[in-house]
């Protein structure tokens, strides 16, 4: 087996990011021999682990606008402490109230809502108004439909003039509580936010961009999957535009500090375009990357099932051009490569003094550890890299659990990009599941998952959140408004914890381009969640 440190020392340097953005030093781990770090893993209590997903998928349903607030409205909230107000005004939060009154939100202060809640921006004055009840229905702010706006708080809390439906002795019971009723809002502190609520931008101005006690957040964006070739490719020729997919989401996708999307296909200059229509090999030329520049994309992960498996007969040549391409523009890759040393090479970037590192892992064609099969998602053939064979970076348990430990020597935050999962199935298989929690174990940050074809859901384990499958994001399937939707996830950090994550839901329209979600659209795509 390669020793980690021989690939971390063979990372090129990598180019300087786009100067409209925060500076983003996309630089090398060149640090010298790290330590394998797989004895900390070790044989890991996560073994033990009680799954809380079933092993059975539900079979995906067609989304309603309705359900998203019905089902979560009527969901248990055992954990919470409601006590029925009202509450007098405290001291401490008096001046909250008058800077409330004069429109605005109070500096260090934030509206948390649910994960759920369609609804992600509200004007200057109508903070105060909604939780005093002069705006009492979120249709009155954006929402599709018509449902009440319940004020809830902290004990601690609690601002006078305004009636809680409900008050929290904490925010662990308070986060519960939001989760279960979309139509809940809260005013919290900032510093105490975080990645279990959404935040509400006020006024144009979003709470979560401003510094907590002198340290400025990190915004990252990772999207699911951009498949060049059949009809994107050809819509790209028909109106002579290689950049026309992203143009309806580059603003979207430049405003994020560093951009990550799973480019599952090839990139190249001499393979033919398959005859057959419906053929599962895809291709484009690689002037395709100068839209990957026009929206800000930083990196792209090549650990699918589509680099180098192929029904043409390609073999290992699709990825070869698409590494040159990629090396040509200047694009950081990770996730396959020209042996294992380089396809296990994590990248790291540094943004605004925070070192981020991802990794991409192909546990669908090159998984030696789990039974092929539908139900597991795994095919029977392998296209890992090896010694001395371009080729995805396979599954091995035991490897990739000891790179996301090494990672962490390297890098404040670590986030493994799995490649997993069965297609158009709603729930990750139990053995996903379990590698997710595993790479937490190991020391991971967060964990994203993609391969489905559509949107699955999240979960929290060991107080790190898992989000599975974001779903398709450049595609030509049109035939189910599961696969022709899927978002961009914003994952917002501070220093090295994990304080917010936003999911912009997109719609796929013309088989190649992507648009962002009304209200509505939103609240039937977190539906399904």
């Amino acid at each position: 087996m390669i020793e980690f440190e021989d690939h971390l020392s063979a990372m090129p340097v990598l180019k300087a990011a786009n100067s409209v953005r925060r500076p983003v030093s996309r630089r090398a781990v060149l640090i010298g021999a790290l330590p394998v770090l797989a004895a900390a893993i070790g044989a890991a209590g996560a073994l033990a682990m009680q799954m809380a997903r079933t092993a059975r998928a539900p079979a995906p349903r067609m989304a309603t606008t309705q359900s998203v607030f019905t089902d979560a409205a009527t969901s248990a909230t055992a954990s919470s402490t409601p006590i029925v107000a009202s509450v007098p005004a405290t001291p401490s939060v008096s001046p909250y109230r008058r800077a409330l009154e004069n429109s605005g939100l109070p500096e260090g202060m934030a509206l948390a809502v649910s994960p759920r809640m369609p609804v992600s921006a509200v004007g200057p004055d109508d903070p105060w108004r909604m939780l005093t009840g002069d705006v009492s229905d979120w249709s009155a702010v954006g929402a599709a439909m018509p449902f009440p706006i319940r004020p809830v708080a902290l004990a601690d809390f609690v601002v006078s003039g305004i009636q809680y439906a409900e008050i929290f002795q904490s925010y662990d019971a308070l986060a519960v509580g939001l989760v279960a009723d979309p139509g809940a809002i809260a005013l919290l502190p900032l510093e105490v936010v975080d990645y279990r609520v959404q935040t509400l931008t006020v006024g144009g101005t979003d709470p979560l961009r401003s510094p907590v006690s002198g340290t400025s957040p990190v915004r990252i964006g990772v999207v699911g999957d951009i498949v060049p070739g059949r009809n994107v490719h050809l819509h790209m020729l028909e109106y002579g535009d290689f950049t026309r997919p992203f143009r309806r989401v580059a603003p979207l996708l430049r405003s994020f500090d560093l951009t990550l999307a799973n480019l599952e296909g090839n990139l190249s200059d001499t393979l033919p375009q398959p005859a057959d229509p419906h053929s599962v090999s895809f291709v484009s030329s690689p002037v395709m990357l100068e839209g990957f520049a026009h929206a800000g994309i930083d990196a792209v992960t090549l650990a699918n099932n589509h680099s180098v498996w192929n029904d043409e007969g390609w073999g290992v040549q699709g990825l070869l051009d698409t590494i040159a391409a990629l090396d040509r523009y200047r694009v950081p890759y990770l996730g396959a490569g020209v042996d294992i040393a380089r396809a296990r090479t994590p990248a790291v970037f540094d943004v605004g003094g925070t070192t981020i590192a991802f990794l991409g892992v192909d546990a669908v064609t090159a998984n030696y550890d789990v039974e092929p099969g539908v139900a597991n998602g795994v095919l029977d053939t392998d296209v890992g890299a090896t010694a001395d064979r371009a080729g995805t970076n396979p599954y091995i348990g035991s490897q990739v659990f000891a790179d996301v430990a090494a990672a962490t020597a390297v890098a404040e935050v670590v986030i493994p990009y799995f490649h997993l999962g069965a297609e158009y199935v709603a729930v990750p298989p139990p053995w996903a599941v379990e590698a997710a929690h595993l790479a937490i174990d190991a020391g991971a940050a967060m964990v994203v998952t993609n391969h489905p074809h559509l949107i699955q859901g999240m979960e929290i384990y060991a107080g790190k959140p898992i989000v599975y499958s974001p779903g398709n994001f450049i595609l030509d399937q049109m035939w189910a408004a599961e696969v022709r939707s899927g978002y961009a996830l914003e994952i917002v950090l501070r220093g090295s914890a994990v304080v917010g994550l936003r999911f912009h839901g997109v719609e796929i329209e013309d088989f190649h381009q992507p648009r962002l979600m009304s209200s509505g659209e939103q609240a039937a795509l977190m539906d399904r969640f």
